[in-house]
């Protein structure tokens, strides 16, 4: 790769030529993401929750989880909607990945025309080719999530700001619909939007925090809430791996986190690119490039300052953002064809790594979530509740009561959590569920899986608890603190 001249325009032909940044990487995202859908075949945990919400809704039932809740236990009134979409044609899975790859290739081409235009071909190769064929980027667009629109919906909201007409304002209006995060970018490109379109963006973000206000009584998700309190914002130290993979020194153990431990090998002339990345988008500081990098780099601020808590579809708005200001810099870092091909072959050799990471994943929810699901789809009865701390997949395939001991649909569950121990008994007494979905651990050691608050007060408490149900038998050799139980009320 040379280091192209910023190109004025493109015509057709660019889209089809071999030498350009778009046929190729197209090609290879085509490749990744029919892999990705072949090796995965569940969608992630968090995206049932959603997905469940769009069943209730394409039969007839309200925007509801629980039938006759209004919790908003959903991240993106946007993909709730449209994933209802495909709950009318029948299973939302397929529809979510296809949507989601048809999305990914609007990000392609959109951000890959953008550096072109500003930064050169160099640059506009460096990115199709890193987000056409980083594994991660495949787990996400098969995962079930948002993030793949959300991620198209900005590069569209980029790459038409500059133009007369709607299409900007429809597209801003919709990202901030997608999620919290869609709020913060869709206000970053706004600053070089024109007045219309900050118009109708507007009207559309306004109209649909209206209808979520009037239908739940707040725009605001319970899943933000109950996450934000229950894992807290612990700051920039605690949260240090958002961006300690980018220091050319360790600042203490390897992270756990495998997206990020990916990213180390190549994290050194990542870094050494950011600068004159940022140099160059300096100069133009409310194109639309420079304003599409600010969206996610703000975000990845955001995270690292408050030290938000690592679920893995966080980090594609951020890693999108970093990737635009990588690229723009690498072609003036180097012009050594040695070092692309060797970044080019550390990326695709990257996915020998990343299976065992997203299999290993999927093969876990599969072992775990979808064998408890299927238990309870043989034994439990319509009417019945179930408390669980997984309600995905669990939730998405038996129409039970679910009460979620995150709180992401359960209010109260949340409330309860921040007053301290024993909230698990208080919230088990007061609900008197069906059936109990528990990890182990949490019975054996009286210890949350996750987020604030002992489960019990002491371990009269539990038995006491324990004591009301029974646990089903052929589970006595899963011994694994991780592993789901299954009780059933006496």
């Amino acid at each position: 790769m040379d280091r192209a001249r910023p190109a004025d325009g493109a015509n057709a032909s660019s889209f089809v030529d071999p030498r350009g940044p778009y046929l190729i990487p197209l090609l290879l995202l085509a490749i990744a993401r029919l892999l990705a859908w072949s090796q995965l075949p569940l969608a992630s945990e968090d995206a049932y929750i959603t997905l469940r919400y769009a069943q209730n809704l394409a039969a007839g039932h309200g925007l509801v989880y629980n039938l006759g809740e209004k919790v908003m236990g959903f991240t993106s009134p946007l993909w709730t909607v449209w994933c209802a979409v495909g709950s009318l044609l029948g299973d939302p899975v397929p529809w979510s990945r296809l949507t989601s790859v048809a999305a990914d290739v609007v990000t392609l081409l959109c951000v890959g025309r953008l550096l072109e235009r500003q930064a050169g071909r160099a640059a506009a190769w460096c990115f199709t080719f890193f987000f056409a064929t980083w594994p991660y980027f495949s787990a996400v667009a098969v995962s079930g999530m948002e993030i793949s629109l959300m991620l198209a919906l900005l590069a569209l909201a980029a790459a038409t700001l500059e133009r007369p007409g709607p299409a900007a304002g429809v597209a801003l209006g919709l990202l901030a619909l997608t999620r919290p995060e869609g709020v913060v970018a869709a206000f970053v490109l706004a600053l070089g939007a024109r007045r219309a379109h900050l118009l109708l963006g507007g009207a559309i973000l306004l109209g649909g925090l209206l209808a979520l206000a009037a239908y739940f009584g707040s725009p605001v998700p319970q899943s933000l809430i109950a996450k934000s309190s229950l894992y807290g914002t612990p700051g920039p130290w605690q949260g240090r791996f958002w961006w300690e993979w980018l220091v050319p020194f360790r600042l203490g153990p390897w992270t756990d986190i495998g997206d990020l431990n990916m990213m180390i090998p190549i994290a050194v002339v990542w870094a050494a690119a950011l600068v004159p990345g940022v140099a160059v988008l300096a100069r133009a500081p409310r194109s639309p490039l420079a304003l599409a990098a600010a969206a996610g780099l703000v975000v990845w601020l955001g995270y690292g300052l408050l030290g938000v808590a690592y679920f893995y579809w966080y980090l594609a708005l951020p890693l999108v953002g970093l990737t635009i200001v990588a690229a723009t810099g690498l072609p003036r870092l180097t012009r050594g064809r040695a070092l692309y091909a060797t970044m080019m072959l550390s990326v695709v050799g990257t996915w020998t790594l990343a299976r065992f990471l997203y299999l290993g994943r999927a093969e876990a929810e599969n072992l775990s979530f979808a064998r408890i699901a299927a238990e309870l789809r043989q034994r439990a009865h319509s009417g019945e509740s179930v408390m669980l701390e997984p309600s995905g997949i669990v939730g998405f395939q038996n129409p039970l009561r679910v009460v979620d001991e995150m709180g992401l649909v359960s209010p109260r569950v949340a409330a309860r959590r921040r007053g301290g121990a024993g909230w698990y008994a208080d919230i088990a007494a007061a609900e008197r569920p069906d059936w109990l979905v528990v990890r182990r651990g949490v019975m054996t050691h009286g210890l949350a899986f996750a987020g604030r608050g002992a489960p019990f007060r002491d371990g009269a408490e539990r038995d006491s608890l324990l004591a009301r149900y029974r646990e089903l038998p052929g589970q006595a050799g899963e011994t694994a603190d991780q592993t789901l139980i299954l009780y059933q009320r006496r």
